[in-house]
């Protein structure tokens, strides 16, 4: 018997046994003061404690199954008192209605995750068509300052709704999987592409280092260009400069089982006393003050995105010197 129950069985039982030995102590001395000339204590004493041990056991075991049932959470077990039978029957109309409490409220999120995905959707399409207006008005009116910053910030807004939409899509991950072997490198040249005006904008340069032309990953193609798209993102926000001077470096580093990518930016860095809790969820810490379009989001959502795919995510970083994302993947399964 586990000694914790053992314990609580005796603290719970201490009254009986408490009352029983006095009462068997008070008929003996009855008996006794009845008839002095009988001095035979031993012999009822005696079979008083067996008989209290012999109910000790059977209701021990009793006891044992039903906290033990409790203790390791078994839905079912035995019900010996009419005590037990009405916990049982009020724990059960708690859960029933906990139950269908909570099904209520998963229904009512699914209903508020719905609209909320849709609403969003629909805000693309007005941000896709002001991106077709200002790339028209460029062609005709030439490339001027002014245009660059309205695509400029049409595109975060873009970024802000695909990331909104990302936490949406992350409570029904494992069925928007397909992992596979794809070329990271490939992914990198896409994703950079992708965000070429950007780097025009805040003049930074990308630089791909690569000792292998291809370098091939298990991951999941559209989860792992979210995750990559937002550190890029984070790294071109962080890392202005003039003239080009400030880079951002996609180191790629194949070993036996494992394939290393390194995101390193040349920007203003994180404090040490911040680098501890840049993943947690709408933390924004001290650059978060100079940056007002810091929202804290997208490091927790790489974070998240990187558990659920088994990689590995680590930051290093140092204050006006830059910050280093490095993600591990495994190249076998």
């Amino acid at each position: 018997m586990d000694k914790r129950i053992l314990k609580r069985f005796f603290k719970d039982r201490s009254l009986l046994i408490s009352f029983y030995l006095f009462n068997m102590a008070s008929v003996i001395t009855f008996f006794h003061l009845s008839e002095p000339a009988n001095t035979e204590i031993l012999y009822p004493f005696s079979v008083g404690i067996f008989l209290l041990i012999v109910y000790l056991l059977i209701d021990g075991s009793r006891y044992y199954q039903v906290n033990g049932a409790i203790e390791n959470q078994h839905a079912e077990f035995k019900i010996y008192t009419e005590e037990q039978r009405a916990f049982y029957k009020w724990i059960k109309k708690l859960n029933h209605e906990h139950t269908r409490e909570k099904n209520e409220q998963n229904e009512k999120n699914k209903e508020r995750l719905y609209f909320l995905s849709h609403w969003m959707h629909h805000l693309k399409t007005p941000v896709s068509v002001t991106d077709l207006i200002i790339q028209n008005e460029k062609k005709l009116q030439g490339d001027r300052e002014v245009f660059q910053k309205l695509q400029h910030e049409n595109k975060r807004l873009h970024s802000a709704i695909e990331q909104g939409l990302t936490m949406i899509r992350m409570d029904s991950f494992e069925n928007d999987l397909d992992i596979k072997t794809m070329n990271l490198i490939s992914t990198l040249r896409k994703l950079i592409n992708n965000r070429k005006s950007e780097f025009i904008y805040q003049s930074a340069f990308p630089v791909l280092d690569s000792e292998e032309e291809a370098a091939f990953i298990i991951t999941d193609q559209k989860w792992n260009e979210t995750m990559l798209d937002q550190i890029i993102s984070n790294a071109i926000k962080y890392c202005s400069g003039k003239d080009g001077s400030k880079k951002i470096r996609f180191h790629v580093k194949q070993e036996e089982e494992v394939t290393i990518l390194s995101i390193t930016d040349e920007g203003v860095g994180i404090p040490s006393y911040d680098l501890e809790r840049v993943l947690e969820a709408f933390f924004t810490g001290e650059n978060g003050r100079d940056y007002q379009n810091s929202s804290g989001i997208g490091l927790y959502l790489c974070k998240r995105i990187a558990d659920r795919l088994n990689h590995r995510i680590t930051i290093e970083s140092e204050v006006s010197k830059g910050t280093t994302v490095t993600i591990r993947y495994l190249t076998k399964m």
